[in-house]
């Protein structure tokens, strides 16, 4: 039964332990730290609620997994939680694999995470990579160009714009013609 409620648990992201509480997860999306360049992974927190409000849900999605009627699955669950409630009344802890730890006492109950959970995803190193001469799509205007095609049209556009250079010595040598001609006369 635990194997299905943790699945539950990972599709929808709450628990429903009726007469116990609820799991809720909540997640802490992943940052970037700009300065270091590291890009640290989202964090999953699991939070335990001593509210816990029914989930008609459950029922449902255990009769699927179980292969069983709902009333069946029903039945189950309920069977269950009493097992469990019992047992954590008892001062036994029970595991919840990959999860944490649920124990209880007279008093109340309690969650402890595991610490599983934060130590699967490292940060990572997050450098930009320049790759030279990798083709790819660039959208010119309208157009859809590669990365080559925009490279030959803008290498024919710096060696079409050497005009001046003719227009340069054009200048230099009129104005040379008429130094020349006021010198001499």
């Amino acid at each position: 039964m635990i194997q299905h409620l943790v699945k539950y648990f990972s599709i929808h992201g709450r628990l429903v332990l009726p007469g116990i509480g609820s799991l809720v997860a909540e997640t802490k999306p992943a940052e970037l730290e700009f300065v270091e360049k590291t890009l640290h992974a989202p964090q999953y927190n699991i939070i335990f609620v001593h509210d816990s409000p029914n989930d008609e849900k459950i029922n449902t999605f255990l009769s699927y997994e179980m292969k069983v009627t709902a009333a069946d699955a029903a039945a189950g669950f309920r069977e269950f939680m009493h097992h469990l409630s019992a047992k954590l009344q008892a001062g036994t802890v029970y595991p919840i694999p990959g999860l944490g730890i649920l124990s209880g006492n007279g008093l109340g109950y309690h969650f402890r995470q595991s610490e599983t959970l934060h130590t699967i995803y490292t940060a990572v190193t997050a450098g930009k990579i320049i790759r030279q001469n990798a083709p790819h799509s660039v959208r010119v205007g309208e157009d859809h160009r590669t990365s080559s095609e925009m490279q030959e049209l803008l290498q024919a556009e710096t060696t079409a714009s050497r005009w001046w250079i003719g227009a340069v010595i054009l200048g230099v040598i009129g104005v040379s013609a008429v130094l020349y001609y006021y010198l001499t006369k």
